[in-house]
């Protein structure tokens, strides 16, 4: 059985010509745990620029996968020390990255928790940009 629970993702990106850019946005999704892994489940609005998308994390004790699907399409694999390929699928066209997670921290229970994960994207050998993404999940409180 799914919970309902309230997910705040924090973004960072530090470009190498030393721009930042941040987001911050809070929504509601849904939480469960099944076979050794935790799943947390919301849609993406007009703040995240992807309106109409799903996204999902499943949650292991050493890997994070990401996977958005709808308008986009997008799987990707965080692990700490390895270096993931992945294609982001979009209407307009197909691109492909890597990233190279290099630090990740995960403290999560049923109904709340916290994921940080620190990475460097990667389009060919060329840096994109430093990351550092960090989601805090709490139950959601009944009405």
């Amino acid at each position: 059985m799914a919970d309902k629970v309230i997910i705040q993702v924090t973004s960072n990106q530090q470009y190498p010509e030393g721009q930042n850019d941040r987001m911050e946005f809070t929504t509601e999704g849904t939480s469960h745990h099944r076979a050794g892994a935790f799943y947390i489940i919301y849609r993406d609005t007009e703040i995240t620029g992807m309106d109409g998308v799903t996204t999902s994390l499943k949650i292991e004790s050493n890997r994070v996968t990401l996977n958005r699907m709808g308008a986009i399409d997008h799987k990707q694999v965080f692990e700490r020390g390895v270096r993931h390929g992945s294609s982001y699928v979009t209407p307009q066209g197909s691109l492909f990255f890597e990233i190279e997670t290099k630090a990740m921290e995960i403290h999560l229970t049923e109904l709340e928790g916290k994921i940080t994960l620190e990475y460097d994207l990667f389009s060919g050998d060329q840096l994109v940009s430093h990351n550092r993404l960090r989601i805090n999940i709490k139950e959601d409180a009944p009405q």
